[in-house]
């Protein structure tokens, strides 16, 4: 229902805090992943009329009884996608400034 908008909100706090955050980190990763998967879910969603263009968008806020249950989708699912994307950009970013330096001890 509205699982997208955990990885959404990431995304916007790292849009506009990524000119504060060092090079090495490479934001731009975590930016384009956060911003992917919730282009692909939101996609998804409105294929599946989870999702409207006209208020209150989320079709489970028509019914009040339905948000609680949204509202824990959100947490849980969203969380836990938005947990697997920025652990997967770590170990990505890891690799990253691993890589240079092996290829140094070998020559």
């Amino acid at each position: 229902m509205a699982c997208f908008i955990a990885p959404m909100a990431t995304g916007i706090i790292t849009t506009i805090f990524r000119k504060k955050i060092p090079a090495a980190l490479k934001i731009g990763w975590l930016n384009i992943m956060l911003w992917g998967g919730v282009a692909m879910l939101a996609i998804e969603h409105i294929a599946h009329g989870e999702v409207v263009f006209y208020p209150p968008f989320l079709t489970a806020m028509q019914n009040p009884a339905d948000i609680p249950v949204m509202l824990q989708e959100l947490a849980t699912v969203g969380g836990t996608m938005t947990i697997a994307i920025v652990l997967i950009w770590a170990i990505l970013v890891v690799i990253s400034t691993r890589i240079p330096q092996q290829s140094k001890q070998v020559e």
